[in-house]
């Protein structure tokens, strides 16, 4: 999603393995009719019920297996769309059954980020007049892109129930501001916020005690700041800790001209610094960037352009349905390419994770043709996957 689409000629890598019978995976088409989705979210009142966030500003509920005709949500008129730039995020708050409150992110009309808050009434439709744009350090309702591209644009809350908002470093290429090593900017950074505010709050938000920049070390920044060094980050999620999981930090984070990335961050490990612009992946960018603070760290995971030219973050799988052979994996995709990838996690003691087995599942899939540029994947209340085609406006379920 982080680059427009394009007939690319890629060689495929002998990356699969030759699995046993019970361990094949399929996909089955659930919606179709989409208009460019990038987000598929459960409701978490309803879990029948799911929202399909698709570009243009529009929000549609499946419920059922039935897509509904009319909007969940419709801002088109005050959303700026296309390339990378549209409604993108879309995340129900952990106390939702009381507060009633969800939040999307997107780009105004002069191309800038909001984050809004809504809230639904009993009856499951927006409430009237109830958007609420979060304020920001320099007293704007919006966060300022220079550029139109790599505006980020994902929302996820955390087991920590706070807010993760994800910031791309401004657009342009190469970074040429150097945003995501300034500590003055909120782009190119991972953001955390504590949304549990009474609506009287004129931010929307406060800071949470324990944000890494709070207490002014190694470097004073901005205490929104939970991790430096992004230059895109397209879909992170956290490994399902309902479900058995670590509640690591999963950030699948776009390259320039030779690298995709794949971070994996364990739970309250705040502070990182992923090393953009200095590093693109594992390989030196641009070594003449000052870096905001030391050490940089590294991707678990990262490839080529040959494999693939925009990395589409998935889920650690750690639903039932699946081989067991797959639980504890985590699935990601390229956008570009149209290929899925699932790389197993090899964990120490202190829940760092070091990717190993590679695997590729696109043909076992499907194909590209039937994938389609993915930008997203979702899952369901049994932690089940589904991934979310940009291009043939589908959701489809990974099934054994």
């Amino acid at each position: 999603m982080a680059r427009a689409a394009a007939v690319v000629s890629l060689v495929i890598l002998t990356l699969t393995l030759s699995l046993p019978a019970q361990a094949q995976v399929r996909t089955q088409v659930v919606a179709t009719g989409l208009s460019n989705p990038v987000a598929f979210v459960m409701d978490p009142l309803d879990h029948s019920t799911f929202y399909v966030v698709e570009q243009r500003g529009t929000i549609r509920t499946l419920r059922n297996g039935t897509l509904s005709p009319a909007f969940f949500l419709d801002i088109r008129s005050f959303v700026s769309a296309g390339g990378e730039r549209g409604l993108l995020g879309l995340a129900f708050a952990p106390d939702h059954a009381e507060s009633r409150r969800f939040y999307v992110n997107f780009t105004n009309s002069e191309g800038h980020t909001v984050v809004a808050r809504y809230t639904r009434t009993e009856q499951g439709t927006v409430a009237a007049n109830s958007r609420f744009d979060l304020m920001w350090p320099d007293g704007r309702r919006y966060i300022e892109q220079p550029f139109s591209n790599h505006n980020g644009g994902h929302l996820a809350f955390g087991p920590d129930n706070y807010l993760y908002i994800g910031l791309g470093d401004g657009g342009s290429g190469g970074d040429p501001m150097n945003l995501a090593q300034n500590p003055n900017s909120l782009l190119g950074k991972m953001l955390r916020i504590d949304v549990s505010v009474p609506d009287t709050d004129s931010r929307g938000y406060r800071i949470p005690e324990d944000n890494p920049f709070v207490d002014r070390q190694p470097i004073t920044a901005s205490t929104e700041i939970w991790a430096f060094g992004l230059r895109n980050p397209w879909r992170y999620n956290f490994d399902d800790w309902t479900h058995g999981g670590t509640g690591a930090l999963v950030i699948a984070d776009v390259g320039q001209n030779a690298r995709e990335e794949v971070n994996w961050e364990p739970t309250r490990a705040g502070g990182r610094n992923y090393g953009w612009r200095l590093r693109e992946g594992r390989a030196a960018f641009d070594g003449r960037t000052p870096a905001a603070y030391l050490p940089l760290t590294e991707p678990i995971h990262d490839y080529p352009r040959s494999d693939g030219m925009s990395v589409t973050g998935g889920f650690v799988y750690r639903g039932a349905a699946l081989d067991p052979m797959f639980n504890g994996r985590y699935f990601f995709a390229d956008y570009v390419a149209g290929r899925v990838f699932t790389i197993g996690l090899a964990l120490d003691e202190h829940q760092n994770a070091r990717a190993v087995d590679l695997l590729e599942l696109t043909e076992m899939l499907g194909g590209t043709n039937e994938l389609g540029l993915i930008s997203a994947f979702g899952v369901d209340e049994n932690a089940e996957l589904y991934v979310v085609s940009y291009s043939r406006g589908r959701i489809l379920k990974l099934v054994p």
